[in-house]
Formats: C-alpha cells, structure tokens, sequence
C-alpha cells in the first residue's frame, strides 16, 4: 500500500487541458500520492450498488460503511455527500448487522428523520452538479431545484440556479422559491436555455425601480445582455463580448486563484510537509488531503476545451 508520500512511479501523465496538463513528462512519472479521507469527498462515497448479501458485512462492505457515515458526519458542510452516503448505505443495505430499519438506525446515530433522509438521497446530485460548478448552495435551496428536475431535467434544474447566483449577489431560499412558482409548469423536455433566459427576465430589475434609483441586491439589469452561464445553458450565444461585465467578474475570479496559487507555492514544498507529517500527522496529514482535493477541484474545474492559439 503506497504511503502519504509514496512516489509513483506508474502515475500516468496528466493530458493537457487541465490545470496540471503542463506538466513535463518528467514531472508526471514522479507525483506524490496524496489519497481524500473516506467521505471527505464525494469521489470517496462509493456509488448506491445492490446489497451483497443477507448476512455479516464483507470486509469492503464495511469499508463503504464507514465511509458512507463519514460522509453523513459532513452533512453542514456538503449536504450532498451526506445524500449520496445515505442512498448507498440504503441501498446497499449495508446497515443490516446494527439495525435492520434503515429510518430508525439513521435517527439514533445521526438524528435525521426519515422525510429528511429521502430528502437528502433525492437532492444530492442536483448539489453535486452545483458545487462543481462553484457554487455552494444551501440544501433547502437546492429542494426547490429537486422539485423542478423531478418535472423536468437535471439541466434545467442545475440551469435555473446557476442563472439565479449569476444574477443576484445574494441568494435567499424565498428568492428561489418565488422563481420557481413563476416559471410555473414547465414540460418535461423544456429546453434548459429557455429557462434560462426566462428566468433572467424573471429577475430584470422593473424599470420604475430604476427610474427611482432603487436596485435589487445590488444588481443590473442583464435581460439584453444574452449571456452564457459556467455551465452554458444560458444563451445560445458566447460570453466573451468585451466588455461584458458577468465576463469582467469571472476573469477576475481566475486572476484571484492564479494570484492565491502562486502565493501558496511559495509557502509550500515536499520538505515542509514531511517535517509537518513526521512532527504531527493527525493534524497535517488532514490538511494534506484537504488541500490535494481542493486541487483536484480547481484542475476539473478549468479542464476545459481552450480555442487554438492565433
């Protein structure tokens, strides 16, 4: 089994694109393996599967297990690894040897009532979706959102938040709620750019309120301005126009975490985390894992098809 800081001499290259895809060959055949604590992250919730049996846990049953309540332990910090640790354990059955009842082992250990449970097991993807899209989103927000993808789709869902954040600097589950009731019935294959820009027109500041120097959380009127969400389902057009001040705002965000990158590298090498795990691990070896993670968050989340030079 590799240690904390075992080198890898099998990792494979990174391919360009994302964040590292960069890195010289070199560099990519000796990378440190640096593993997520189990239910830190939703990669280490194993997915819902079909129990293995009916008797004792399996020794990999029992290691999902204790991930799975790892998982539901980070449920005011990512409501949707909790959801997904949840739907496994569930599914999976993997509670059976400390009590038959799902519901009931899951008050005792946790205090999650039952309608929270199935809450949170049907909310965990749409919050999986927004978080990777860098948003944190509130879970009675997201229930809203559920109720919309159970009619519609996961991209309308994912869409009509994204658009909401997008345009309103501050987000209240009555903001969300009233959205959804005015967009009213929408069909099972409404198309998520749409819904989008009927939403953006949902929100447009009244122009009475601007005639009377009001403004709506601080935000402008976009209802002309045809852009596209992180996500893209916004508008049929690119968000690239100069000028364009939701463009403005996302490359200051990238100079901010360029900026915050290369302030950390010069505070951070191998030499001083080995000192830090050899002088206390259980305290470094956590952040370790947190800061790997959060790497690997960014590299997805900039892994994206640039244009070609020139």
């Amino acid at each position: 089994m590799a240690g904390l800081f075992d080198v890898d001499t099998q990792a494979p290259q990174q391919q360009a694109g994302g964040l590292f895809g960069g890195l010289p060959a070199t560099a990519a055949a000796a990378s440190v393996v640096v593993q997520p604590l189990p239910g830190t992250t939703l990669a280490s919730i194993p997915a819902p599967y079909q129990p293995h049996g009916t008797d004792e846990l399996s020794e990999q049953e029992r290691k999902d297990l204790e991930a799975c309540k790892a998982g539901v332990d980070n449920l005011h910090q990512a409501f949707w690894i909790a959801g997904k640790a949840l739907e496994t354990m569930s599914t999976a059955e993997l509670h059976r040897e400390e009590n038959p009842n799902f519901a009931e082992w899951i008050w005792e250990n946790w205090e999650i009532s039952e309608s929270q449970m199935h809450r949170l097991k049907d909310e965990w993807r749409v919050g999986e979706a927004l978080a990777n899209l860098g948003h944190k989103p509130l879970e009675y927000h997201v229930r809203k959102m559920t109720e919309l993808r159970r009619q519609t789709s996961d991209k309308v869902a994912i869409t009509v938040y994204d658009t909401i954040v997008r345009c309103r600097n501050r987000v209240t589950g009555d903001l969300v709620e009233k959205v959804v009731n005015d967009l009213g019935f929408l069909p099972k294959d409404a198309d998520a750019a749409d819904v989008g820009r009927r939403v953006r027109e949902l929100l447009a500041t009244p122009k009475e309120e601007i005639d009377n120097g009001a403004k709506d959380d601080d935000v402008p009127d976009i209802t002309s301005m045809g852009k596209d969400s992180p996500s893209g389902e916004s508008s049929r057009k690119p968000s690239n126009i100069k000028g364009d001040p939701l463009a403005e705002k996302d490359i200051e965000r990238l100079r901010n975490t360029l900026a915050s990158l290369q302030e950390a590298a010069k505070k951070v090498n191998k030499s001083a985390a080995r000192r830090a795990v050899e002088a206390q691990p259980d305290v470094a070896v956590p952040l370790i894992q947190e800061i790997g993670s959060l790497l690997q968050q960014i590299d997805r989340a900039v892994a994206i098809r640039l244009p070609k030079a020139g």
